[in-house]
């Protein structure tokens, strides 16, 4: 139900062109992306041709910025695929605080990532702007919380608005159902 499962975004976010975007807004940090990141790993696994598909680190915080720039440091080694679960795992599990680079750099180290190749990129100018588009998406989609997933820049959902983990990706497919449907009128 709008307003209480979902907010619309009006007007909404780009031009609808293309495929769906559907859009993560998540935190490393996060307890509850930390339990969505398997389901959404499920998911994606079965995502419809006409749906795209990307993930935005939320910044709305400045202590989440370490965590924002492991993110597209991994997406720039080309190491996220491989590393963005285990970064949830040693967080949630093993307890490392990976914005601390006394913890990152060895973690990073063990998964096969030069330190100081890491170091220099966590540090660079490009993912200093890269944070900075990251903190612009966060605002401009009105993220309060994480998980946020945006579909179409139509509508923006959230796991706290609907108090289950579990009922966000069938929500999420409703909406996509929904961006269908209002492209269709266009």
């Amino acid at each position: 139900m709008e307003e209480v499962d979902y907010l619309s975004i009006n007007p909404p976010i780009g031009e609808a062109r293309g495929r769906i975007e559907v859009i993560e807004f998540f935190h490393y940090g996060c307890t509850a992306c930390n339990r969505l990141e398997p389901l959404l790993v499920e998911w994606l696994r079965k995502l419809p041709a006409d749906v795209s598909f990307r993930r935005v680190p939320a910044l709305r915080r400045q202590d989440w910025i370490p965590l924002t720039r492991l993110y597209f440091s991994l997406e720039a080694l080309g190491e996220l695929d491989r590393l963005h679960g285990q970064a949830y795992r040693a967080i949630h599990e093993q307890g490392l605080n990976l914005s601390n680079s006394s913890e990152l750099l060895p973690w990073a180290a063990r998964n096969g990532i030069d330190e100081k190749r890491l170091a220099d990129i966590l540090d660079s100018d490009e993912t200093t702007a890269q944070v900075q588009r990251a903190r612009d998406q966060t605002a401009a989609y009105g993220v309060r919380s994480t998980p946020s997933i945006a579909v179409d820049g139509r509508y923006l959902t959230n796991a706290a608005m609907l108090g289950d983990i579990n009922a966000l990706l069938p929500l999420v497919d409703d909406l996509i159902g929904k961006a269908r449907a209002a492209r269709g009128r266009q």
